[in-house]
C-alpha cells in the first residue's frame, strides 16, 4: 500500500505542474501586454511593475527539493521546441529569482545567492534558445520583450540585495548584476 501511494505521489508531482507550467507560459500577463498595440500601431512600452514574477514553490532549503529539481529537468528533456524551452528557462530564471529573494530574506545568504546564480544560468540558456529560435525563422519579438522585463525585475532585486549583502556575497551578487546588463545587451541586439 505504501508503495501504491507514493508512487501517486511521485506522478502527481510530475504531471500537475507540466499543465500548470504550460499554462503559464502560453496566457502570462506579459504577453498579454506586449502584444496589444496602439491604433497608430507602435507596441506600449510597459511598466516593469506589470511584470509578474511566478511563485517559487520549494525551496532549495527544503528536504524535497530534488523532487523538485528532478521534476524540472524531466519537463526541460521534454521541450524540444526553441521557443517554448527559452521560455520555460525564463520561467525558471524567475522562479530562482524569487526563491533566492525569499532565501534572503530567512538569512540565508550564501544559498540564497547560488540559488540566484543558477537562475542566471537558465536564462543564459534561453537566450541562446532564444538565438535559436531567431536562427529557424520563429517571431521571437513576445517572448524577447517578456525576457527584457524579466531582466528588469532580477536587476531591480539584485540591487536590492547587494545592499543587504556583505563580504564575498556581495561580490557575487555584484558580478551578477554585470551578467544582466550583459542579457540585455543580447537581448536588445535579437530585437528588430
Amino acid at each position: 500500500m505504501r508503495k501504491l501511494v507514493f508512487a501517486f505521489l511521485i506522478l502527481f508531482l510530475l504531471i500537475v505542474p507540466v499543465v500548470h507550467a504550460e499554462d503559464n507560459m502560453d496566457s502570462s500577463p506579459s504577453s498579454d501586454i506586449v502584444a496589444s498595440t496602439s491604433s497608430y500601431g507602435v507596441t506600449p512600452t510597459p511598466a516593469p511593475d506589470e511584470y509578474q514574477l511566478p511563485y517559487p514553490g520549494l525551496l532549495p532549503d527544503s528536504p524535497l527539493y530534488f523532487v523538485k529539481v528532478f521534476r524540472d529537468r524531466l519537463i526541460d528533456f521534454m521541450v524540444s521546441d526553441p521557443l517554448k524551452k527559452a521560455e520555460l528557462d525564463l520561467l525558471q530564471a524567475d522562479k530562482r529569482l524569487v526563491a533566492a529573494d525569499m532565501l534572503f530574506s530567512k538569512g540565508k545568504q550564501d544559498l540564497g545567492e547560488s540559488t540566484l546564480s543558477k537562475g542566471e544560468n537558465y536564462f543564459s540558456e534561453g537566450l541562446d534558445k532564444l538565438k535559436q529560435a531567431k536562427k529557424q525563422g520563429m517571431d521571437i519579438n513576445g517572448v524577447s520583450a517578456r525576457f527584457i522585463l524579466s531582466i528588469d525585475k532580477h536587476e531591480n532585486i539584485v540591487a536590492r540585495l547587494i545592499g543587504k549583502s556583505k563580504g564575498n556575497t556581495k561580490n557575487k551578487l555584484q558580478q551578477t548584476a554585470k551578467r544582466l546588463a550583459d542579457f540585455e545587451k543580447q537581448v536588445k541586439e535579437l530585437r528588430p
